[in-house]
């Protein structure tokens, strides 16, 4: 059995199908996670849903989730949603038809994955506190440390220890791919978020063949 990541797909159906099909991903022989981030801003996020259910996916909850899950509540009970950009609204009303066996989901999806092989999160970790230790803020959406607040600054994996297993995780589009190795060239770190949905790629880590493979964005699709 292979151990398949797939980094923020943020709509992307299409490189989404197209990733599966380069990995030859096989369903009752692979085990298939994701960084999260699966339906903000992209052209598909439809699309995304009916992948992640055919493919039974796991998936590590991100920060545009987490907000999604907010709106889908507040639609489900007729309350005011909050919409802060248009490309918000453009995503709820293209998951109408799925607003509650989508909520229910990602109300299941956790926060991490901790497996002997890997952790999975969506940002990272609490770089000098640990895992136990770290918020649900930090989970979903740290990027720098000390925290800065913005894109800008040292990351949260330039501090880390590499004392455990490898840290998976996405988020960080301006950051691109990371692969941090310890002295015998085994990963300690590896960043997902290629930045499909920004004209970049869609990237899949192979766990036990510490193997990366990419398939180019056919957007830019959003600023």
């Amino acid at each position: 059995m292979r151990t398949i990541i797939i980094g923020d797909i943020h709509g992307c159906a299409d490189e989404f199908e197209e990733l599966l099909e380069v990995i030859a991903y096989q369903r009752e022989q692979d085990r298939l996670l994701l960084t999260g981030d699966a339906f903000a801003r992209g052209p598909d996020p439809l699309g995304t849903w009916y992948l992640i259910q055919e493919s039974q996916a796991e998936m590590v909850l991100g920060n545009h989730d987490d907000k999604l899950i907010n709106r889908l509540h507040c639609k489900l009970n007729d309350k005011p949603i909050p919409i802060k950009k248009p490309d918000q609204q453009v995503t709820l009303d293209l998951l109408d038809e799925v607003t509650r066996p989508l909520f229910d989901w990602l109300g299941t999806v956790p926060l991490y994955i901790l497996d002997p092989e890997f952790l999975l999160v969506h940002a990272g970790i609490n770089p000098v506190d640990g895992l136990e230790a770290t918020t649900r803020s930090e989970f979903t959406s740290i990027r720098t440390w000390p925290p800065a607040g913005g894109i800008n600054g040292p990351r949260w994996h330039d501090v880390l220890i590499p004392d455990h297993q490898v840290v998976v995780f996405g988020h960080d589009a301006p950051g691109g791919l990371v692969v941090k190795r310890r002295g015998d060239g085994a990963p300690y770190a590896v960043g997902l978020d290629t930045g499909c949905v920004y004209g970049g790629q869609l990237t899949a880590y192979i766990v036990e063949e510490q193997k990366f493979v990419h398939v180019k964005s056919k957007g830019p699709y959003f600023p």
